[in-house]
């Protein structure tokens, strides 16, 4: 089951942690659950969030290709993209259109290939029910709406975001067991990365082992 959350609602875990064999965020409430991932690990905002970017203000009005489709309603009049050779400069509503008429390509190619696979041979045209389907796939956009993946932290601890609710399965006593295997084996693997260009004192070595077990010995 999908949820929407506020990230300030949402509480991620400090250790790996699994609810059977899904290693788990973090909790909303009491239930654990896992963010919604896009490309690069982007987070999924919802539709109609508001997100600030370099050429202007939009709204998040879909989703394609596991990026955001942002509809955008304000232009920064301060932006400006020079291109590779130094040769053009584009403000904001000129990179807009560009990268609008770059998704409409986009959009326009899958079409074409769509339509050379699956029409009539008799009609030259689509079947309803192909249509349909080819509707239902491609978002309708406007003239100002581009496609894009975002890096860091873009949004705001109000907006809310897509989380998948992790049902607890009934374990049993060795489920449990591998469970916590898959747990530690998680939490080595991180103190392992954080100690890799460290020495660790003998000390604290004997206490890492005493947790995670060493390699003689077992969970």
């Amino acid at each position: 089951m999908f949820i929407e959350t506020t990230i300030n609602s949402f509480i991620g875990t400090s250790t790996p942690t699994f609810i059977g064999e899904t290693r788990i965020d973090g909790y909303v409430g009491k239930r654990p659950v896992v963010l919604r991932k896009m490309q690069g690990g982007m987070l999924m905002p919802v539709l109609g969030t508001t997100l600030a970017l370099p050429y202007g203000t939009g709204k998040v009005i879909g989703y394609s290709d596991e990026k955001l489709l942002v509809d955008v309603t304000e232009f920064n009049d301060d932006y400006e993209f020079i291109n590779h050779d130094e040769t053009e400069i584009y403000d904001a509503s000129e990179t807009v259109a560009r990268r609008n008429s770059a998704l409409r390509s986009s959009f326009n190619t899958i079409i074409s290939d769509y339509n050379r696979l699956y029409r009539s041979e008799e009609t030259g045209i689509l079947p309803k029910s192909r249509q349909a389907k080819l509707d239902a796939f491609l978002p309708t956009i406007t003239m100002t709406t581009v496609c894009v993946a975002l890096e860091g932290q873009f949004l705001k601890g109000s907006d809310k975001v897509v989380a998948q609710v992790v049902a607890k399965p009934k374990l049993t006593p060795a489920e449990r067991r591998k469970q916590r295997r898959l747990e530690i084996a998680d939490a080595k693997r991180l103190a392992d990365a954080l100690l890799e260009d460290a020495p660790t004192p003998s000390g604290i070595q004997d206490e890492l082992d005493e947790m995670f077990g060493n390699d003689d010995g077992e969970f």
